[in-house]
């Protein structure tokens, strides 16, 4: 029983508190400069969306947003597997799908980034 137990507690290590909250902090401070940075740039002469830099640092700021929302999701999911009310089950749940909705759409800033760096060395208009 004793060998049962003890092979139930290495499967379910927990990762360690300070190093969750300083990644977590990073994202965050990331996601905060990105962000300050695109309301302290100039407006662009043109449309918006052939701004690769703004597009880029948006990119990286909602990638910045992900990380903490999808951390949060995974750690409230682990505690929500030996629960028996579905709240927890929720709120794992909406983390998840706003973590990975940023995730998404700063990869597809992102793109568009290289896109219009591309677009922008090729010359083309």
């Amino acid at each position: 029983m004793s060998e049962e137990n003890n092979t139930q507690e290495k499967g379910q290590k927990k990762p360690p508190k300070k190093k969750v909250i300083i990644v977590i902090g990073i994202a965050i401070g990331i996601a905060v400069t990105c962000f300050t940075l695109v309301a302290v740039l100039p407006a662009p002469e043109g449309p918006l969306l052939k701004d690769p830099l703004r597009s880029l640092l948006t990119g990286v700021g909602l990638l910045g947003v992900a990380c903490p929302l999808c951390i949060v999701g995974f750690i409230v999911g682990r505690r929500a597997t030996t629960s028996p009310y579905f709240e927890e089950t929720f709120i794992k749940t909406v983390f998840n799908i706003f973590g990975f909705l940023c995730l998404i759409l700063g990869l597809i800033c992102i793109g568009f980034s290289i896109y219009a760096l591309v677009k922008w060395v090729l010359g083309s208009e």
